[in-house]
């Protein structure tokens, strides 16, 4: 299976991580066949084109590589309980060093939030070229058309952006027409702490949409986390 991913023009260093990578629990290499048949449902759904399948759990969710477009080389998570197909690594090796720096993680919902390079709230270093990715990303959602292809690049551009960003890159999303995009611009809100949006978020809290709700009395709860106490109804 590791000489498939020749095909799309991986680096030799990433196939050699993948070569030398021991499945185990939770994260297996993906074997041919599975690999075939998750291709093949790629193929129906526009919202995958630039990705393909290099890991599983072996319980329908899979770690994904990005081999086309402006994430190329980029690793997402594809659950089957929720699409969202932002970068979570900046390439396979990244993803293999976190998995054999924790094994006592079986799934992805093992992992804590911040063993992710993206989104992080830490300063993003060495990667220049990060800001082109947003740009073009931008430029690309200016012009899709198709709601789910819509709705990734947004949650791909939020996941992408600094601390410094944030009014830029995720604020914007706050007033999206899509429930989710909404509810994920929230949520990041309340990672990176930005206490900026908290008038906005009490105002969130009664006005988003349904999932926004929730979403905005969460992010208050962790901006206010410093506090001595937190209420969610404030």
């Amino acid at each position: 299976m590791i000489e498939k991913f020749k095909e799309f023009n991986i680096s030799e260093d990433e196939i050699e991580k993948l070569k030398n990578f021991r499945s185990r629990d939770g994260f297996a290499i993906i074997d041919g066949n599975e690999f075939n048949k998750m291709q093949n449902y790629f193929e129906q759904f526009v919202v995958y084109k630039n990705i393909v399948p290099i890991l599983t759990d072996n319980s329908s969710n899979y770690w994904c590589l990005y081999v086309d477009g402006a994430l190329k080389g980029m690793v997402c998570y594809l659950s089957h309980d929720e699409l969202n197909l932002e970068p979570k690594f900046r390439n396979i090796s990244n993803l293999i060093d976190v998995i054999d720096n924790n094994p006592d993680v079986f799934d992805f919902d093992g992992f804590g939030e911040n063993v992710f390079e993206f989104p992080t709230t830490k300063k993003i270093v060495q990667f220049s070229e990060r800001s082109e990715i947003i740009v073009q990303l931008l430029a690309e959602l200016k012009i899709e058309k198709d709601e789910d292809c819509m709705q990734q690049l947004a949650f791909s551009i939020m996941a992408l952006s600094s601390n410094n960003e944030i009014e830029a890159t995720i604020y914007p999303f706050v007033d999206d027409e899509d429930m989710y995009v909404q509810e994920r611009a929230i949520e990041l809100l309340g990672f990176h702490k930005y206490k900026p949006a908290r008038e906005r978020l009490i105002e969130l809290k009664t006005r988003a949409m349904p999932n926004g709700k929730y979403a905005a009395k969460l992010a208050l709860a962790k901006i206010n986390s410093n506090n001595s106490s937190i209420d969610l109804e404030n």
